[in-house]
C-alpha cells in the first residue's frame, strides 16, 4: 500500500464530469514483421505490462478524506479490460486519428479499477499501428511516464502474461489508522518548515516586486483577455498534431540567442494570432499561460507520480512582428523564471500535501455545477498551457518493431480549455493539441498554422 502525495492526489480532486484528468500519449509504431498480427503485439503488451506492478494498482480513497488516497493491488485486475483494439477506416489518416483520440479523451475513467486504458488502432496508413495510453494524471506527468515508455521498451520479459495474486483491499479501520499514523509520522512535524520557507519565499517575492519597474507576470492579481477557450468546460474533446523538425527549432534558438523554449512559445504565439485573425477575435493584449516545469533534480528517473511545478509567462499574440514577438515572451519568461527561483520549485508540491481532500473535491464539484467562468465578468488567471518536454534522444526500437512519433496531451481546467504539449523524439517535435471542442470545433486550424508560423519566424530570423 503506497500513499499518493498531495501533488498526485490533486488531480483527482479536481477531475469533474467535464474537466477530466487523464492525459494521452499517442505512440505511432511501425511493426518489424508485417507478419506478425493484432494477436501477436496483444501477448507482448501484456508481458509488459504484467511486469511492471504500476498497471495493477488502484486508487482507494480514507474514509472521512482525512487523508490522501492510497495506491493498492487491485484484486479484481483484469488487464483484458484494459486493452481495446480498433481499426481506422482506409485511409487511415493522422486525421482520422487525432479524432480517434478525442473520442477515447473524451470519456472519464473507472475510479473502481487501475486508471488507465490502452487502445491499439491498426490501419494506419503506411502499414503502422498506433498505441494510445490513456492515464490518469495522479499516475504520472510527462517525465514518469517517460521513465515508463523507456524502461518498457528496452526491458522485454518473459514473464507470462497472468499478474500475481493481489490480497484484498484494505479495511475502512486499516486505512484510518494508517492515515493517522502518517499525519503523526510525517505531516505534523513538517507543516511548520514548509509554511516558514512559504510565507519567506513570498516576502522575497514582494520585495523584488517593490524594487522592479516592469509590469510583473501575477496570476493572482492581473487580469488578462479572455478569449474563446476561456469558459465553461463542454464533455466533448477536440484533438489534433503536427510535426516539425527539431533542427529548425535549435537553428532558431542559436540565430536569436534565445532558448529552445523561447522558440517554442514564440511559434505558438504566431499559431494563435493566425487562429484568433481567422476569427476576428485577436485580444488586444498578451495572454497569460502556465508553463509546466520539471521539480526532479538532474539525473533522476521516474516511472510514477507527479514532481512538477508551473512557470508563469506571456504569449505575445498582439505583436505582428515575429523577432519582436520572441524577444518580448523571451523577456516575460526570464522574469517568471527569476520568481520560480526565488518561490522554489517544491514549494506548491510541500503544500499540496497539506490540502483536505474533502474541501478540494466539494469547490471543484461546486465550480462543475455553478459554472463560474461562464460568467461575463470571469477573468482567467491563465489562458491556456503551453508544456514542452524532453522525450528519448535515441530512436526507441527491439524485435517488434520501431517507435516512429510520440504526441501527448495534458489535460483542462475550468475556464482553460486549450493545452498544447510539444514532445521532443530524436529529430523531432511532435506537437498536440488538446481543446474543449464547443469552444475551438476547427481545432486543425491552429495546427495547422504552426508550421506556417515557424516559417514566419525563420524568414524574420534570416534578416536578423
Amino acid at each position: 500500500m503506497q500513499r499518493l502525495n498531495g501533488s498526485d492526489a490533486i488531480f483527482l480532486y479536481r477531475e469533474t464530469p467535464t474537466s477530466l484528468m487523464h492525459t494521452l500519449k499517442v505512440l505511432i509504431l511501425s511493426k518489424a514483421d508485417s507478419s506478425k498480427g493484432y494477436d501477436y503485439l496483444y501477448g507482448r503488451l501484456k508481458q509488459q505490462l504484467n511486469a511492471n506492478p504500476i498497471v495493477r494498482q488502484r486508487v482507494v480513497t480514507v474514509p472521512l478524506g482525512i487523508h490522501h488516497p492510497v495506491l493498492v493491488d487491485d484484486p479484481d485486475f483484469d488487464i483484458d479490460g484494459h486493452i481495446f483494439h480498433v481499426a481506422l477506416p482506409s485511409p487511415g489518416s493522422m486525421q482520422q486519428l487525432d479524432d480517434l483520440v478525442a473520442q477515447i479523451g473524451s470519456t472519464q475513467l473507472d475510479r473502481s479499477r487501475p486508471l488507465w486504458e490502452i487502445w491499439i488502432v491498426e490501419g494506419l496508413e503506411g502499414d503502422r499501428v498506433a498505441a494510445v495510453h490513456k492515464i490518469h494524471h495522479a499516475m504520472a506527468d510527462g517525465l514518469a511516464y517517460l521513465g515508463f515508455l523507456t524502461q518498457g521498451w528496452s526491458e522485454v520479459t518473459d514473464t507470462g502474461t497472468t499478474a500475481p495474486n493481489a490480497l484484498p483491499l484494505p479495511s475502512n479501520r486499516r486505512l484510518l489508522w494508517d492515515a493517522l499514523v502518517s499525519h503523526l509520522k510525517y505531516d505534523i512535524w513538517h507543516l511548520w518548515p514548509i509554511l516558514k520557507s512559504f510565507t519567506g519565499n513570498l516576502w522575497e517575492l514582494y520585495k523584488r516586486s517593490r524594487t522592479e519597474t516592469e509590469p510583473r507576470v501575477n496570476p493572482l492579481t492581473a487580469e488578462f483577455p479572455r478569449t474563446r477557450f476561456n469558459y465553461a468546460l463542454g464533455v466533448r474533446r477536440g484533438f489534433s498534431t503536427c510535426q516539425l523538425s527539431l533542427e529548425d527549432v535549435r537553428n532558431l534558438k542559436n540565430r536569436l540567442g534565445v532558448t529552445l523554449n523561447d522558440v517554442v512559445l514564440a511559434v505558438m504565439a504566431g499559431a494563435l494570432r493566425h487562429y484568433f485573425l481567422a476569427h476576428d477575435e485577436l485580444p488586444d493584449g498578451p495572454l497569460a499561460v502556465s508553463v509546466p516545469v520539471g521539480a526532479d533534480d538532474p539525473g533522476v528517473v521516474r516511472r510514477m507520480g507527479n514532481n512538477v511545478t508551473t512557470l508563469f509567462t506571456l504569449l505575445h499574440t498582439e505583436i505582428a512582428d515575429p523577432i519582436e514577438r520572441t524577444y518580448a515572451i523571451r523577456k516575460d519568461t526570464e522574469q517568471g523564471k527569476a520568481d520560480l527561483a526565488i518561490f522554489g520549485k517544491h514549494q506548491w508540491g510541500d503544500l499540496m500535501q497539506y490540502v483536505p481532500p474533502n474541501l478540494m473535491t466539494w469547490s471543484c464539484q461546486r465550480k462543475f455545477r455553478l459554472k463560474p467562468a461562464n460568467d461575463p465578468d470571469f477573468r482567467p488567471n491563465s489562458n491556456i498551457a503551453i508544456s514542452n518536454v524532453p522525450g528519448p534522444r535515441e530512436k526507441l526500437e527491439s524485435d517488434d518493431g520501431t517507435l516512429e512519433a510520440l504526441y501527448s496531451a495534458g489535460v483542462l481546467g475550468e475556464g482553460m480549455g486549450l493545452n498544447i504539449t510539444v514532445w521532443s523524439y530524436i529529430d523531432q517535435l511532435n506537437v498536440s493539441a488538446l481543446a474543449c471542442h464547443r469552444a475551438m470545433p476547427d481545432l486543425e486550424m491552429l495546427t495547422a498554422a504552426i508550421p506556417v508560423a515557424l516559417e514566419e519566424l525563420q524568414q524574420a530570423a534570416a534578416q536578423v
